[in-house]
């Protein structure tokens, strides 16, 4: 094998896992059928940001908890009382189309495309 094809062969080998991380790298931002960054636009133009904290822990205005790792949190309670098992899609979901007693439901205003694009978003946080 002449040195230009091991050299090759040794390029390829090494930056194989690069290639194949910014692959995976993307289909995280991708939940589903959305796209997360268009999912932080639609959180932005809708001012989900007004009340919902992403960038830590702390509820910017309670009750409106933070949303970073929404999908990683073990059971726990809203401060309106509300109990929440485990985090789903599904159960994200209808929070969003539907309300709460504390949020207005979203439904007639995201289209399926943004609110599959919000829950993309919502999945990298």
């Amino acid at each position: 094998m002449s040195l230009w094809k091991r050299g090759s062969l040794l390029v390829a080998i090494f930056l194989l896992p690069v290639f194949l991380g910014g692959a995976a790298a993307q289909q995280a931002g991708k939940a589903g059928n959305g796209d997360a960054a268009r999912g932080k636009k639609v959180f932005q133009e809708n001012g989900c940001f007004l009340c919902h904290n992403t960038e830590s822990d702390e509820a910017k205005r309670p009750p409106a908890p933070s949303l970073k790792g929404v999908f990683k949190r073990p059971l726990h309670k809203l401060a309106d009382g509300t109990e929440h098992k485990d985090h789903t899609d599904e159960m994200i979901r209808k929070i969003v189309t539907e309300g709460t007693r504390a949020m207005n439901p979203r439904g007639a205003v995201l289209t399926d495309e943004e609110l599959n694009d919000l829950m993309a978003y919502l999945h990298i946080l």
